[in-house]
């Protein structure tokens, strides 16, 4: 257990460390593009992520919703959902992801996909530039 458990930190702080190092680049002005806009010219469902997670780090989450609308709300449910995996991992050592977790996933990617969709389509009020 203690083994899973240093594992479970350290690749947690590693996503954190990640997290602030985009962070500490969206400061200097340095933007990583998203290739789905590169090719297609269209909006992905994750783009506005980094103006959303640095909106929120500022408390101004109607300039968060604005970049994203859908992961400002979805970004809680996957925490939740890394949280209890990590836990049942720490606890048990077991990877395999229950049926309810698999239907929230797959519940969590159709919302995505409907949203990559919607929100390109020219009547959509949150287009981004």
């Amino acid at each position: 257990m203690k083994d899973r458990l240093k594992r479970t930190i350290k690749n947690t702080i590693a996503i954190l460390c990640l997290g602030i190092f985009l962070y500490i680049l969206y400061d200097f002005h340095i933007r990583i593009p998203c290739a789905f806009k590169t090719l297609t010219h269209l909006n992905c469902p994750s783009c506005g992520v980094s103006r959303m997670c640095v909106s929120i780090s500022h408390g101004d989450i109607k300039s968060a919703f604005y970049y994203n609308q859908v992961l400002v709300f979805l970004t809680p449910l996957i925490a939740l959902y890394y949280i209890f995996y990590q836990i049942r991992y720490i606890r048990t050592g077991q990877r395999k992801i229950s049926k309810l977790e698999n239907n929230t996933m797959i519940l969590i990617i159709v919302i995505l996909i409907i949203y990559g969709i919607v929100r390109n389509l020219p009547f959509y009020p949150y287009r981004l530039p």
